[in-house]
Order: structure tokens, then C-alpha cells, then sequence
């Protein structure tokens, strides 16, 4: 009997008996696809056994002996005329009919999980595909892009600092806490050489000098006069502009101003620069 596989149409000449009665499972030598075969009808059995039949002997008391499964095999063929064969299968291997007897022990193997053979002239796996673990990369960039936006935003909020406090002076106290330009104007200004004189009753004159401790151009902001009382508290408080409104490394200024009417309570008086 011929049968062929569903999956790829290739097809086999099988001896009935190895089906048996009750059907059998088997597997294609080409795809290694399994399936349930059923069992022969009676006219293939008979086609079969028909062969033995013919061969046996006149002579009744001489049983002849049982031809070989190869027999049977050349025999089938003799009655179709040709090699099992795949059909309209362009690619089918030449060497098929070599390979028969090989091919047909494997798909009447009765471990239908065993291993598919892999096809000539290619490849094959029943592996599964292993996925490929995810980059890091796109994560890695993320961050790095949001340090460098971070570290540009810092970098502008001090190299712009005049602008920004000008434009939101609650800003200033962010850039005191942080020890930036106001903070350190004190440093980098000095004011000496103070001196006080009362011109008249109600004139209260300041002089001194400012100068620039620091090795580079400064902003002067304003100066600023506090009076204060024996307990520390400003009871008066007085600014005046400098002469100049920037000075270069080491250069120095006078100033001076006048108070009217200084309050009579004022115990101590202090010069310096308004940076509050």
C-alpha cells in the first residue's frame, strides 16, 4: 500500500502488515511530521498476501518459507512500476530510493517525539528561538542626557545671575544660600578708612574709602549706614550710591554722604555694602 504525509505530500510504499488491524502512528522521513495511519482495508491486505500466495508450492506437504520484507518491498514496486516518490516535488532528493529502507524503519518508529531528521541540503532545529535581552543602552542615554540638561541648567542660572536676580529678586536668597555672587561681594569689596563728623547740629557726615580686594572687575551695589541703639537694634537706616559703579582689580574709591538729622538713640554706627 502507498501512503503520504498531510504536511508535506511525500509519499511511501508500505507493507499493510506493518500497520497492522488496528492502525499505528507514524512519522514522515522527510518533515519528521507524526500522524495516526489507519489500518489497511481488506483490498490492500489482499494485494499484499496475494504475492505468498502465487509462490507457494504443488506439493502441499512442503510449506515454502515466508518471503522477506525486502521481497515483499521489490515486489510491490515490480507491481506499480516505479520508487516511491514525492510529487510535483521539484526539490526531492535523487538518492531517495537508496535511502527507502532507512527512511521507512524511522517513520514506523513508534517514538513519535524522537528528534526530526534535518533535510539535505539545509538546516533545520527544534530548538526554540532564545530572545535577545534588551539593550541598556537606550536607558543609559536617558540618563546621561538628563545629567547634562541638569548640569546646563545649574550652569546658566549662575553664569546669568545678574539677569535672573534682576528679573525675580526672591531668586537672590537661592543664590545667598548656595554661597554665590551677594554672598561673596564681601569679600571681594572692602570699606576702610571710615570716618564721621557732624558739619552742624543736624548734619551727620560720612567719609571712607572702598576698594577691590579681588583680581577681577566687581559691580559695587549700593553702601548702606545703620544706626545702632546700646542694644544692637537699627533704629535708622541709611543708603547712598558709590561714585563708581565698577571697579577694576585693586582700584579704590572714595565716598561720602550726609545724614539729616541722625536719631539722638544711635550708639554705634556701621558701614558696609547693601547687599540685603
Amino acid at each position: 500500500m502507498i501512503i503520504a504525509c498531510p504536511s508535506c505530500s511525500a509519499r511511501y510504499i508500505v507493507d499493510p502488515t506493518k500497520i497492522g488491524p488496528d492502525g499505528r502512528t507514524v512519522k514522515c522521513a522527510k518533515c519528521a511530521h507524526a500522524w495516526a495511519q489507519p489500518a489497511p482495508t481488506p483490498e490492500e491486505m489482499a494485494e499484499a498476501v496475494a504475492p505468498a500466495q502465487m509462490a507457494e508450492p504443488s506439493a502441499p506437504e512442503a510449506a515454502a518459507p515466508q518471503p522477506s520484507e525486502e521481497e515483499l518491498a521489490d515486489t510491490l514496486r515490480e507491481r506499480i512500476g516505479r520508487e516511491p516518490f514525492a510529487p510535483d516535488d521539484s526539490d526531492a532528493d535523487d538518492d531517495i530510493g537508496d535511502n527507502f529502507r532507512a527512511d521507512l524503519d524511522d517513520a514506523f518508529s513508534r517514538n513519535s517525539q524522537s528528534e526530526p531528521r534535518p533535510l539535505r541540503g539545509g538546516s533545520s532545529s527544534n530548538l526554540p528561538a532564545i530572545a535577545k535581552a534588551p539593550s541598556r543602552w537606550p536607558a543609559r542615554l536617558a540618563w546621561i542626557g538628563l545629567i547634562v540638561a541638569i548640569v546646563g541648567v545649574f550652569s546658566s542660572a549662575i553664569f546669568f545671575e545678574d539677569t535672573v536676580t534682576k528679573s525675580w529678586p526672591a531668586s537672590k536668597r537661592v543664590y545667598d544660600m548656595i554661597g554665590s555672587t551677594d554672598a561673596k561681594i564681601e569679600k571681594k569689596l572692602g570699606v576702610r578708612s571710615v570716618q564721621y563728623s557732624y558739619p552742624t547740629s543736624t548734619i551727620f557726615k560720612i567719609d571712607g574709602e572702598l576698594v577691590n580686594l579681588s583680581q577681577a572687575p566687581q559691580d559695587v551695589p549700593n553702601l548702606r549706614v545703620l544706626f545702632l541703639d546700646a542694644g544692637g537694634k537699627v533704629v535708622k537706616r541709611w543708603t547712598f550710591p558709590p561714585r563708581e559703579r565698577r571697579l577694576l582689580p585693586d582700584e579704590v574709591i572714595k565716598f561720602s554722604t550726609i545724614v539729616q538729622n541722625p536719631p539722638a538713640d544711635a550708639k554705634r554706627i556701621d558701614v558696609g555694602l547693601d547687599i540685603n
